[in-house]
């Protein structure tokens, strides 16, 4: 995107997005239009960490260089200042990050923050001071932490308990459970940690220069927020950061010690944490105020014009599913969220860990069997036209049935790849094994249809219905995979046209935040005007009534066969 469209422009606002593969930058105008982009690919720009996926994977244990972060903002800021970008005009920064991750800052961090030298880089002064007690930084795909999410449900009294207060119940990529291991595993490490940030507050910290708080949108995702009262829970701080494999309930004794690394939750959304570290001014000529950053789900939602009944499907590297609820009515599968800037309202989310790469692990295992020999048909791009002509020419089959985990998946709780044809186990579909294309998409995508019904029922505003789905991510431009949603659905499917959901709202909160500011805590424009309009997205699929009732009808056999292979876990 060409700086040109800057030139005329006198205020600008900067939305970041940390997720798994990219660090992203949207920046917006008063207008709330898209001027410019920018992004470093981890994989492709800093592959000297040893990543994949911009990941370090060790069976179910899934981390990431802290310090690799830290590079790709030197790499992003410096990409922007080589074009000529005019820093100077930047308002306000807000950001996003991929959830439940978690950083780690030593006793020397936050002096370093505050005494950052321009002529160096971030990544020259944050590694020579050792400011990180932990070096990897645990992700949202670890699944490394049973132990920990049984002993808190059952040392709260259960994960009933536990998903009302919180809003989740124990799941293992959760940020309590993560701490709660790293005491019971890393207890020196865990002493020298003077902060614990999570991936989002890391980010605003480095920006803020010094320990920017974790926001409660962002920290309804760790096991350790009321989300009613938006504050730490006393009692889940204590089991978390005191945790032993020994302990009964009533060893659960009061300490502030995690309560003191966490800091204060801020539950202004819109607040101005201060100005921009000297260090962003003098050597990029910064000169702007710092929001609070959030979780990248939350800020998804912010770019988009939602009205009751309205779900977000993000099909990437992991699926998710988001719509905004006026009550708290979090279930066993699913997570509740305090809404980023609405303190009224909160966001029910579903989260598939089995996303794009599984869908491109069972396009490229039958692609290969059907075309062997052909290298011509290789590429990436000849792949999914192969994979997108079996979903077009196929139809549903309510014999066929395939569960597709390779990572351990938490809806439901599983992992393995699991087929059935006519209710029985099988090792294949031997009469048509590609129609497991058209399987890992239904199968996705009729669990996603149970949850929301079931989470609708209790929100009186929109009485079960679901109005139309709204697609964002990668996979949102696969307009075969879209068909099916619809048809799964039974709802119209409409595909949001920005690429970069999550960095364009943070870049809307860093300019509603700031129209705060300058009216004197009185905003002076609606935030639904200033989010993407309905013109934006585009009519992509319209359901198929006659595979709507084959799907609407499969459901009962799908519920009977996802126990079946929750069954197999154990066995």
């Amino acid at each position: 995107m060409s700086l040109n469209l800057l030139k005329n422009e006198s205020n600008l606002y900067i939305g970041l997005d940390l997720s798994t593969q990219r660090l992203k930058l949207t920046v917006i105008n008063d207008n709330c239009h898209i001027v410019f982009e920018e992004f470093v690919h981890f994989d492709n720009e800093l592959g000297h960490y040893g990543i994949k996926n911009g990941v370090i994977e060790n069976e179910n244990v899934v981390t990431c260089p802290t310090m690799m972060w830290v590079e790709s903002i030197d790499l992003l800021l410096e990409k922007l200042q080589s074009q000529g970008f005019p820093f100077f005009k930047v308002k306000a920064i807000s950001g996003t990050a991929q959830q439940h991750g978690s950083v780690y800052w030593s006793n020397t961090s936050q002096h370093t923050l505050n005494t950052l030298n321009p002529s160096y880089s971030l990544a020259t002064q944050l590694e020579s001071n050792k400011v990180f007690s932990i070096p990897n930084s645990p992700t949202w795909q670890d699944s490394s932490t049973s132990l920990q999410c049984k002993n808190l449900e059952k040392l709260i009294g259960g994960p009933d308990v536990l998903t009302r207060i919180s809003g989740s119940r124990g799941f293992e990529r959760l940020t309590g459970n993560q701490i709660s291991k790293i005491c019971l595993k890393s207890p020196s490490q865990y002493k020298k940690t003077s902060r614990i940030s999570l991936v989002s507050s890391f980010l605003a910290s480095i920006f803020l220069g010094d320990f920017a708080p974790i926001d409660i949108a962002d920290g309804s995702g760790m096991n350790l927020l009321d989300i009613n009262k938006k504050n730490w829970d006393d009692r889940l701080l204590n089991i978390c950061g005191k945790y032993s494999a020994g302990t009964s309930e009533n060893e659960v004794k009061f300490d502030e010690e995690l309560k003191m690394k966490l800091g204060v939750p801020e539950s202004d959304g819109l607040k101005i944490l201060g100005n921009i570290s000297d260090y962003f001014v003098k050597r990029y000529e910064f000169n702007c105020k710092i929001i609070p950053f959030t979780g990248d789900n939350p800020a998804t939602l912010l770019s988009l014009n939602l009205s009751p009944g309205d779900v977000v499907i993000s099909l990437g590297t992991s699926d998710t599913v988001l719509f905004y609820t006026e009550i708290s009515h979090p279930t066993l599968e699913s997570h509740t969220l305090c809404h980023p800037v609405n303190k009224d309202l909160y966001i029910s989310m579903l989260c598939y860990k089995n996303g794009s790469l599984t869908r491109e692990y069972v396009r490229d295992s039958y692609y290969t069997e059907n075309n062997r020999d052909c290298e011509k048909f290789s590429d990436s791009s000849m792949k999914w036209k192969w994979f997108n002509e079996i979903l077009k020419t196929s139809s549903p089959d309510p014999n066929k049935y395939g569960f597709y985990f390779l990572n351990q998946e938490i809806i439901p709780f599983a992992k393995g790849v699991y087929r059935f044809s006519n209710k029985r186990i099988v090792e294949e579909f031997q009469d048509m094994p590609e129609h497991n294309i058209r399987t890992v998409i239904e199968s996705q995508f009729m669990s996603m249809k149970l949850r929301v019904d079931q989470l609708m029922m209790n929100d009186r505003k929109v009485d079960g219905t679901i109005r139309k789905v709204l697609v964002v991510g990668g996979a949102s431009k696969n307009d075969e995979m879209l068909q099916v949603l619809a048809d799964v659905f039974g709802v119209q499917v409409w595909r949001c046209n920005v690429g970069n959901s999550a960095s364009l709202g943070a870049a809307i909160k860093a300019r509603l935040a700031f129209s705060k500011f300058v009216k004197d805590n009185q905003l002076d424009i609606d935030i639904g005007e200033m989010l993407v309009f309905e013109g934006d997205d585009e009519l992509v699929a319209q359901p198929r009534q006659e595979n709507t009732s084959i799907y609407k009808n499969m459901m009962k056999d799908y519920l009977e066969l996802e126990k079946v292979v929750i069954g197999l876990q154990s066995a």
